[in-house]
Order: C-alpha cells, then sequence, then structure tokens
C-alpha cells in the first residue's frame, strides 16, 4: 500500500493524518470496511475538524450498517429454510 505525494506534509501530525487517511483509502476500496474505519478514526482523532475524515468515516458506517442489515436477513432466511427442511423431513 505504498503511495508517492507530490507534496510532504510540513509537521508529524499532518504527515501521519495523510497516511492514515491514505490506509483507510487503501482499505475502502477493496471494501475492508472494519479496517478503513479504523485508519480514519485514527486520521480524524489527530485533526478533529476534517470534514472528510467525518465523511469518509460516515461512509463506512453507512455501508456496514447495510452489512449488517444484509446479514440478518440472510440469516433469517437460512433459519426459515432450515426449519422448512426439518419440518418436511419429518
Amino acid at each position: 500500500m505504498a503511495h508517492s505525494n507530490s507534496t510532504i506534509p510540513a509537521n508529524a501530525v499532518e504527515r501521519d493524518f495523510a497516511e492514515f487517511m491514505l490506509r483507510g483509502d487503501d482499505f475502502f476500496k477493496i471494501e475492508l470496511l472494519r479496517q478503513a474505519k479504523s485508519w480514519y478514526t485514527k486520521a480524524l482523532n489527530l485533526m478533529p475538524g476534517n470534514e472528510i475524515a467525518k465523511h469518509q468515516l460516515a461512509e463506512c458506517e453507512k455501508l456496514l450498517t447495510f452489512e449488517r442489515k444484509i446479514v440478518r436477513i440472510l440469516l433469517a432466511i437460512g433459519a426459515v429454510l432450515l426449519l422448512v427442511y426439518l419440518v418436511a423431513a419429518r
């Protein structure tokens, strides 16, 4: 996950923030949302007012909420199918 930046941040906080955001973006691109959320949270802890980090964190949370909803629906469908199978097998 190497990146090359044409601009180098002036101080350590800005450098770390940029690195955390890049790592978050890398994970977000490949839909590893929990890892992306973790890196965006670290970035936001360094710069609490940053709107881009806030937005990316909100996007992760929105997609994770959707993912959890889909998993619950699939589990419910699986339970119903298992119940139908068990009843039909009698």
